[in-house]
């Protein structure tokens, strides 16, 4: 069973400017079924909003569309105890307790320093990649 993951905005921003980054591969990783993506409308509305800020092409859009495509929605029910730094990355948190994900990957401070929420590691795309599916023997 594929492990759930939820992806912070920041790394569909990082995958557009690199496309052989961590960031890249763990996009393209669940589009190959090897991770199960969660995700909330409130996190689909910004996906596309960042897309748009980023003047991404056609192309790279039509891979975000074929991502949420392919993720599952998540009801966003979970109340979280643990707040960030930043109320804007709370729906990161509450889509993750809510999809009882193995992982939120993300670049963002605020959201590191916190290390779990509930059974969820916070973890940076880099380190997700080497240290999880490489060692898994995913790819």
């Amino acid at each position: 069973m594929p492990l759930k993951v939820v992806l912070d905005t920041n790394l569909f921003v990082a995958a557009y400017w690199n496309r052989q980054s961590a960031s890249a591969k763990i996009i393209q990783a669940c589009l190959a079924g090897e991770l199960q993506p969660c995700y909330t409308p409130e996190i689909e509305r910004e996906l596309w909003v960042v897309i748009r800020n980023i003047r991404a092409r056609e192309d790279y859009a039509a891979v975000v569309s074929n991502f949420i495509g392919r993720a599952a929605p998540v009801d966003p029910w979970s109340q979280v105890e643990v707040r960030t730094e930043d109320p804007e990355d709370q729906k990161f948190l509450v889509c993750a307790a809510s999809a009882d994900a193995d992982y939120l990957i993300t670049s963002d401070d605020h959201l590191l320093k916190l290390r779990t929420v509930g059974k969820t590691a916070i973890i940076k795309p880099a380190a997700f990649w080497r240290d999880v599916l490489c060692r898994r023997g995913n790819f």
